[in-house]
Formats: structure tokens, sequence, C-alpha cells
């Protein structure tokens, strides 16, 4: 890149000193403080995420940037956040969701932002969004008929540029709705919601960016243009291909350091690790990972109150999300969405996130069983 060789470095070794300062502090504080937080704390986000549509700064046309002199912050990271602390107030606070306002609400909680954050434009951060709110979902059981809702529409949304499966899928759907005897509103909802996903993804193509567009073509097809768009996702295989077992050595990658491989310190991390550190340098990262998810899960089953267990959820939830979109997109089975992997790429907003994440946790952990002196 020019210059300071350990540029990097010293940026993310800052961002890390930072990081731990939230780390301590979120670690300190009781977790439940957050939920008496959680509305200000919401349209604070909210304020950040529309100030940003207008006084943004990134590249490539994107605005995602919040430049406060000589510091940069990403609103978006901090909004995965907040929407999770948002979720976990609302679903713990009811064991079931049966108005339909409370869909509404529910809804408009999390489709605001994720609007906010698809304008800037970042599909994968409102992507997360929708993951954080059907993994809560699914684990507070607060209504099924609300999550089948959500997450069959997305097989019609994968399924529909192949006709013939999309009319396959929405018949198997028709058959379990009529062997269920599923009621009028749920004919209606779930049904209606394939249908208009299916009949909408024209329109839905159309909002995407160019570059969105060429990555999604790129997934489907990379050969088809190898020094265009197929070029990311051709070079990360081919540098996670060429590490076989051992690994090539640190700072030894042909393709990491001959720069063959486009932003490796960040959205293609995982690329350089499995070029110079091998297939037993990956499978240490995942451990890793496994690690960190296990302990997560067991901290939510441990909460002293429901809040808590879904705050580690919803947590875990973004976690694994994040991971496997990134390590998928270096493999080139998940599309470029441009998701950093946590705690590795470089990025200070992300680190700082990650580390709030993990101080929360960690008061979460410490408060599962009440103290007495």
């Amino acid at each position: 890149m020019g210059g300071d060789p350990i540029l990097f470095v010293k940026k993310q070794f800052l961002s890390l000193l930072v990081a731990c300062l939230g780390l301590f502090l979120f670690s300190y504080l009781d977790y439940r403080h957050l939920k008496k937080i959680s509305v200000p704390l919401y349209f604070f986000t909210l304020t950040l995420l529309m100030i940003i549509l207008f006084w943004g700064g990134g590249g490539q046309g994107a605005q995602r940037w919040l430049q406060l002199g000589f510091f940069s912050f990403q609103p978006s990271e901090l909004s995965k956040f907040t929407m999770v602390v948002a979720l976990a107030t609302f679903l713990s606070e009811r064991k079931k969701i049966k108005h339909l306002w409370e869909v509404g609400y529910l809804l408009l909680l999390v489709g605001v932002p994720f609007f906010l954050v698809f304008k800037q434009p970042d599909l994968g951060t409102a992507l997360v969004f929708y993951v954080i709110l059907s993994g809560m979902l699914f684990v507070s059981e607060g209504s099924t008929r609300l999550l089948i809702v959500l997450t069959t529409p997305m097989l019609s949304l994968f399924l529909r540029p192949f006709l013939f499966l999309w009319l396959c899928y929405l018949f198997l759907l028709i058959l379990l709705l009529f062997l269920y005897r599923a009621s009028f509103w749920d004919w209606f909802l779930i049904l209606g919601s394939n249908l208009a996903v299916g009949i909408a993804l024209p329109f839905i193509w159309s909002m995407l960016k160019i570059y969105q567009r060429q990555r999604i073509i790129a997934f489907l097809n990379p050969e088809a243009d190898p020094y265009g768009v197929g070029y990311h996702s051709l070079q990360s295989k081919i540098a996670i291909g060429s590490g076989r077992i051992l690994g090539k050595g640190f700072l030894h990658g042909t393709q990491t350091q001959l720069q063959f491989i486009p932003e490796q310190h960040s959205d293609f991390i995982f690329s350089a690790i499995g070029e110079e550190f091998g297939l037993l340098g990956a499978l240490v990262v995942l451990g890793l990972f496994v690690i960190y998810f296990w302990r997560t899960l067991v901290i939510a089953l441990q909460a002293r109150e429901n809040f808590g267990s879904l705050l580690a959820m919803g947590i875990n939830f973004m976690t694994i999300f994040h991971f496997f979109a990134n390590v998928g997109m270096a493999l080139g089975i998940l599309p470029v969405v441009g998701i950093p992997l946590p705690f590795v790429s470089f990025g200070g907003s992300s680190l700082l996130l990650n580390f709030i994440c993990l101080g929360v946790l960690q008061s979460i952990s410490m408060r599962r069983e009440k103290l007495f002196f």
C-alpha cells in the first residue's frame, strides 16, 4: 500500500486500547441497565444513521463513516448492538406476541434501521438485522407464525430465479398449510408474503447498486469474468487452496504479499490466514470461534432472567452470522457482502462492537446468581 508498512498494525492497536476500555466498562456495569436505556439508545442510533445519509463519508458510492476530527466511526456497527438490546427488551416483556399492534411495532422497530442502513448502502449489516430478529424470535418462542412469515420468503427470494424450483416450493408450502389446517390469516400471511417476494424480485434487483448486482453475479458464476466481478472470489479460493495443510508461512503467502487478494486486511482476512497458516491455522481459528459460540450459549442458558438470556443469544446470533458470512465469502460459497470477521478483521468500529459484546456477556455471566454479603 506504500508508506508505513505497519500502519494498519498501529491503527488496530489504538482501536484495541479503546475496545479494551469498552470491555472493562460493560463488564463492570450491570447489564440490566441496558434495558432502562434501550429507548434513548435506539433513537440515538437512528439519529446517527440519518446523519450518515447526508454527511457520511466512505467510498465506492457508499456513505457509512462519521468523521469526528481524527476519529472515524461506523454507526451501522453500533446499530447491530442497539438492535439486540431493543429486541431483548421488547421480547423479554411478553411471552407470546398475540396482538397485531405488537407485530407491527416489532417490524417497525427493525424496519426503520434496516431501511436506513440499506440506503447507505450496506446490505451486509441490513441482513444482520434480519438474522438477529429471526434468531431471537426463535429462542423466545414469541410468535411461531411471525417467524414463519419472516423466514419462508427468504427461500422464495433464493429460489425465484429458478422458476420451476420456486413453483415446486410454493406447491410444497400450500400442501403443508393444507395438512396443518391453517387458518385464513395463515394462508394470507405465509403464502401471500412468498408470492409478494417472488413478484417483487425484479423491483428488489433494480434497487440494488451496480456493484451489489455484480457481486451476486460473481457468486453465481465467478469464472464468467475472472478479471472483473469474479476476481475477488477466484483469488480468495486460489490463496486458501495454495496454503494446503501447513501454509506457506507468516508473510510468505504469494497471493497475500503480492496484493492479489483485495481487502485482505478486512473482508478477506480469512483468505490470508488460509494461505499463510494452511488448513491447521484455519482450523485453529474455527475452533476458537466454536468455543466462543458454545460459551455464549452456556451464558444465555444460565442467565438470571429472560432479558439476559435473550441479550446473550442475540449477540451469539449476530456473531455467528458474521463468522459464516465472512468465511463463506472467502471460500466462494456465499456472495461478497462486505462483512468483517469478528475480532480478526481490521476495523476499529467492528473491534469496539465485539469487545463491548464480550463485556456484556461477562456482565451476564458474573450476575447469573444473586450475591449475598
